[in-house]
């Protein structure tokens, strides 16, 4: 190689590239093929690698400041190489030849641990670029799944504990069927099949009928607040309700604030007024009523059997002798026809007379006889040559919601027309003859010739009720005892139409006068109606003080002198009822 310069260049500037670790794989394998082809090449390479190691020993000592390992590397061979050819003569011939063994060796040596660390080593530099950038990948990668769980980490350690999901509350009852029904503000429907869960609810107007999921069966009447609380148990905060419950779900339970009712297999109705005092009215089978709200802790129970009724006052005393039986105070099925009467809305002054709560339940074709207050089905007729009334006032006590009746008759002054003694200051003088019962219902379904008719139009029916109120007869309702059948409610006023009967049988020839009375005064006053005239609307406003309506018919008197004075006065109250609106 000394022979040769440029061969001589080129290998240290392989040598060089080596050594600053940017050799090509080109000039790696050039190298390779010089050391293996070339002994002389092999010896200034282990001289040159062991002097490049012994200059970097010797640049960390001083640091770092001495002249570039290349230029001394350089420097070094050339004077080695001339102080070589001088020397080389003159040498003992053995030293130079012992000294070559020698060196030939532990170069040997040298160059096969060398050879191993290097292609060691040039494995990493010809992979540099490709793990720099697989460092940069799964440097990236490992940033990003810190960042991601940094951020699990502060949510986790940050965050406070949630709550649970909310679990939906369990289906206790749903709705089989409904009559003009109306819920208050809770926004759930009143469509058959519609899921109830255990929550409060207020029946504004019409019927609604439901189906526990025990199998017990319940219709709630307008105005009604309740709870339905599990599958065999409802809380009845006011209102009316009946309960029809089959074996399979015997143990039905109704509670109210002062009592509660565990079924036997019964047929029963409940009541539950403003203040909590409940009644229990048994239709069929047998009921433990208990006071207390409490189904498992009371003072005091007592078993309600068929017809048999029950209370407990607001102040929790259980009692059977204060409370009489009244089946027909419940709506104990789900009417197949529309009725006037509507749960909420409007109450029917003729449904009353029948015995019925306002809403369809009491019997059509019933009648009071205004003298006695006696009851009796049909439009009974009196002789009224022969009857004559006692002017005294009559309190009816198996009707509720009515005070009492009366045959007016002013001639002998004021006439009495409530149990509290309010009187009738206008009321003519009758001679107190009267001809017919009060009466509820067609008079047509008894005899065609009593056909109960107001300008041409059949009333007396379901759908258009009537009140045959003939002269001369008064009865009064007790306002207070129907506002405290529903509560929640109140009575805004009473609308009628009246008017003389239109019976084809009978001529014109007669009249009759009309009255409607609150508390003793006078608030509407017809005088003279005759059949020829048309029927008038009544309209009047209740407040809450007010406690009694009466109503009144009486003689109006002969038109012609050949004719009866009272024989045919019908005296008509048609789709006479409270109107009502919710309290609130």
């Amino acid at each position: 190689m000394t022979s040769n310069p440029e061969k001589f260049a080129e290998f240290f500037g392989l040598l060089s590239a080596l050594r600053d670790e940017v050799i090509t794989d080109a000039q790696f394998a050039q190298l390779d093929k010089l050391l293996t082809a070339n002994p002389e090449a092999q010896q200034y390479y282990v001289e040159y690698i062991m002097l490049c190691v012994e200059l970097r020993k010797y640049q960390a000592l001083n640091g770092g400041n001495e002249p570039q390992a290349e230029d001394i590397m350089r420097e070094t061979l050339e004077q080695s190489e001339n102080i070589s050819a001088q020397h080389a003569a003159e040498e003992d011939q053995r030293k130079a030849e012992a000294m070559r063994n020698t060196a030939k060796k532990t170069a040997e040596e040298a160059f096969r641990e060398f050879q191993d660390k290097e292609a060691r080593r040039l494995e990493k530099v010809f992979y540099k670029r490709h793990f720099r950038n697989m460092r940069r990948l799964a440097y990236g990668v490992s940033v990003l799944a810190a960042s991601l769980i940094i951020v699990i980490l502060v949510r986790f350690l940050n965050t406070r504990p949630q709550s649970p999901a909310p679990v939906a509350p369990p289906i206790v009852a749903k709705i089989i069927q409904s009559i003009d029904a109306q819920w208050g503000d809770s926004g759930i429907s009143t469509v058959p099949g519609t899921q109830l869960t255990a929550s409060t609810m207020q029946l504004k107007r019409g019927l609604i009928q439901i189906v526990f999921e025990s199998g017990a069966e319940v219709i709630l009447q307008a105005p009604c607040k309740v709870k339905p609380e599990n599958a065999n148990q409802i809380f009845l905060l006011s209102g009316n309700m009946t309960a029809i419950v089959p074996d399979k779900a015997i143990g039905f339970t109704v509670r109210t604030s002062v009592a509660t009712m565990v079924d036997y297999g019964t047929e029963f109705g409940v009541m539950a007024n403003a203040s909590g005092e409940t009644e229990v009215h048994v239709f069929k089978g047998e009921v433990d009523l208990r006071s207390g709200p409490d189904a498992r802790v009371f003072e005091k129970s007592q078993r309600i059997k068929t017809c048999q009724a029950g209370m407990v006052d607001s102040q929790g005393s259980l009692s059977t002798r204060k409370i009489k039986y009244q089946a027909k105070r419940f709506i104990r099925q789900m009417p197949a026809n529309s009725r006037f009467g509507r749960p909420g809305k409007r109450m029917d002054l003729a449904d009353i007379i029948g015995g019925g709560n306002g809403f369809g339940t009491g019997d059509p074709n019933q009648s009071i006889n205004p003298d006695n207050g006696q009851r009796q089905s049909g439009f009974y007729p009196h002789n009224h040559t022969d009857i004559g009334g006692t002017s005294d006032y009559v309190p009816i006590a198996d009707l509720d919601f009515i005070d009492g009746v009366f045959i007016p008759d002013g001639g002998d002054g004021p006439v009495v027309i409530s149990s509290d003694g309010h009187t009738f200051n206008d009321c003519p003088d009758t001679d107190s003859t009267f001809c017919w019962d009060i009466f509820n219902g067609d008079a047509t379904n008894l005899d065609d010739q009593y056909r109960t008719l107001l300008d041409g139009k059949q009333y007396g029916t379901f759908i258009h009720p009537a009140i045959t109120v003939h002269s001369n007869a008064g009865i009064t309702f007790d306002l207070d005892k129907i506002r405290a059948s529903l509560p929640g409610t109140r009575i805004v006023s009473f609308v009628s139409l009246c008017g003389i009967g239109d019976h084809s049988v009978h001529d014109i020839s007669f009249s009759a006068d009309f009255w409607v009375l609150v508390d003793g005064q006078k608030r509407f006053e017809w005088k003279g109606a005759a059949r020829q005239h048309k029927a008038r609307n009544i309209r009047i406003r209740l407040n809450e003080q007010d406690k009694f309506l009466t109503l009144v018919v009486t003689d109006g008197g002969k038109l012609r002198e050949d004719t009866n004075a009272i024989g045919r006065d019908w005296g008509i109250f048609a789709n006479a009822a409270l109107m009502l609106e919710d309290r609130r």
